[in-house]
C-alpha cells in the first residue's frame, strides 16, 4: 500500500481579508458567486495577493490538479490519496475518482467541496476531513520528498510518501515538526528543486 500525500497544497478559497479588492470583485461578479467562495487563483487574483502573508506558496490550484489527475490515471491499485493545504484542510479522494481535465471544471468542483464539505455521486468522491496532517501519517512510515533530503534509492511499501504541492518556499516550521515527531525520512530525487508533478510521476513510477 502507497500512501500519496500532498502536502501544503496551494488550495484554498479566497481570504476574507482580499474579499473586497477590485480583482477579486470583478472575477467574483463575472462568475455570480461570492467572493470567499472563489478558489483563490494566482493568474486572477494577482494584484490583490501581493500582501497576502506566505504569497509565494499561494494561489496555485493548477498544481495539485495536475499531480491528482497524474496519481488518479496511475493503474495502482493499493493507493490511497489526501491532500493537506496549506491551511491544514485535509481531504481524502476516493482512488475511483474521475476528475475534470479541465482546469475550470476542476476549480468548479473544488469549489463545490469547499462549499458542501463532499462531493458524491453513487458514492463519496472526494470529503473534507476532520483529520490532521499528523492523524493521517501516524502509524506509517513516512517519507518526505525534499531537494535537502539524501539522494538515494529507497523503498515504498507501506509508506506516506508526502510531496510538497505548492510553487516556492519551503514546508511551514509546524509542517517540520510533524515530520520530526513521526521520525519521517528525508528523500531527493535530483539534488535541485522539481516540480511537484515531477516527483509524484517518479514515485507513482517507482512504487509500480
Amino acid at each position: 500500500m502507497l500512501r500519496l500525500v500532498f502536502v501544503e497544497a496551494s488550495l484554498e478559497t479566497v481570504p476574507k481579508v482580499i474579499a473586497k479588492h477590485p480583482a477579486v470583485l470583478k472575477d467574483a461578479k463575472r462568475r455570480k458567486k461570492k467572493p470567499t467562495e472563489m478558489i483563490l487563483d494566482d493568474s486572477k487574483h494577482h494584484s490583490a495577493m501581493k500582501d497576502l502573508e506566505r504569497r509565494e506558496k499561494r494561489g496555485r490550484p493548477d498544481i495539485i490538479h495536475q499531480c491528482l489527475l497524474l496519481a488518479l490515471d496511475s493503474p495502482i491499485e493499493d493507493l490511497e490519496i489526501y491532500v493537506h493545504t496549506i491551511n491544514d484542510v485535509v481531504i481524502w479522494i476516493n482512488r475511483k475518482t474521475r476528475l475534470p481535465r479541465n482546469y475550470n471544471r476542476f476549480i468548479g468542483l473544488m469549489e463545490d467541496l469547499f462549499k458542501k464539505g463532499k462531493i458524491v455521486a453513487d458514492e463519496t468522491l472526494l470529503e473534507i476531513t476532520n483529520l490532521s496532517l499528523r492523524d493521517i501519517l501516524k502509524g506509517h512510515k513516512v517519507v518526505v520528498m525534499s531537494e535537502k533530503g539524501k539522494k538515494r534509492d529507497f523503498k515504498l511499501e507501506n509508506c506516506a510518501v508526502c510531496i510538497g504541492a505548492f510553487p516556492h518556499g519551503d514546508f511551514d516550521e509546524k509542517t517540520l515538526k510533524v515530520f520530526e515527531d513521526l521520525n519521517a525520512e528525508f528523500v531527493s530525487i535530483v539534488d535541485k528543486p522539481v516540480t511537484a508533478l515531477y516527483t509524484t510521476c517518479k514515485v507513482l513510477c517507482r512504487y509500480s
